[in-house]
């Protein structure tokens, strides 16, 4: 059965909070991953809310000039659409790359990246599955 499913990031809370339980995880997404951002940072969950995890895992991200995320990897594809902004792109053995809005990158599952902010930055990720996460 086909679906249409309609959500707009003005309507979802700022997951860059702890949760009940002192954690930041995807509120009513059983086994969700939990979030990591920094402190001026704001991560929407524009996926389902439906407790069933299936997705679409989209995040909206509103990052400040400085934010500097650390090396990690993901355990799903990701797309990666910058509306607004500027951001150094890093990965373990390769020069940094520069780009900006109206970029698009796709980086496979289980590559070791990290990014800065240069300038204040809105961003679109979309994965192929739950993101998993695995700080290095």
């Amino acid at each position: 059965m086909s679906e249409t499913f309609l959500v707009n990031e003005q309507d979802r809370p700022n997951l860059n909070q702890d949760g009940p339980d002192g954690k930041r995880h995807i509120p009513g997404v059983a086994n969700a991953p939990r979030v990591l951002s920094q402190p001026n940072t704001i991560t929407k969950f524009l996926g389902r809310l439906d407790g069933e995890g299936e997705g679409p895992w989209v995040f909206y991200k509103v990052q400040k000039k400085g934010d500097v995320v650390p090396f990690h990897r993901h355990s799903a594809n990701r797309t990666e659409f910058v509306i607004e902004g500027t951001i150094e792109w890093r990965e373990k053995g390769k020069q940094p790359s520069v780009y900006g809005a109206g970029t698009l990158s796709y980086v496979e599952a289980g590559v070791l990246y990290g990014y800065e902010v240069l300038e204040d930055a809105r961003i679109l990720i979309i994965f192929d599955k739950a993101p998993g996460f695995n700080a290095n």
